[in-house]
């Protein structure tokens, strides 16, 4: 029996390769250092998004599709921060649950 390889899943376009830690980013790619970014990308989404809803009070704009994703985008991002959080706090009491 000949095997056959098992192909990626996707664009053709070469394979996927995750991005490394990225310069300045907290202690070179530490997790403290990813969640600062993903605060503040959640911040910036948040920022986005009152931006479009108060042009859209104020009559500048019309585009209401493109307003509505960039809430929810920041919707979505804040509540995958939240659980994020509530899992750190749930294994931060596991630990000092823990008998030394």
């Amino acid at each position: 029996m000949a095997s056959n390889p098992i192909l990626p899943v996707g664009p053709s376009q070469g394979s996927f390769v995750p991005p490394g830690p990225k310069a300045g980013v907290g202690s070179e790619g530490s997790f403290a250092g990813l969640l600062q970014e993903a605060v503040a990308q959640t911040s910036q989404l948040q920022h986005e998004a009152d931006a479009l809803v108060e042009q859209v009070a104020k009559g500048h704009s019309s585009d209401l599709a493109t307003t509505l994703i960039t809430i929810e985008k920041a919707h979505i991002s804040f509540q995958l921060m939240l659980q994020v959080r509530n899992k750190v706090v749930e294994a931060y009491q596991e630990i000092m649950r823990m008998q030394v």
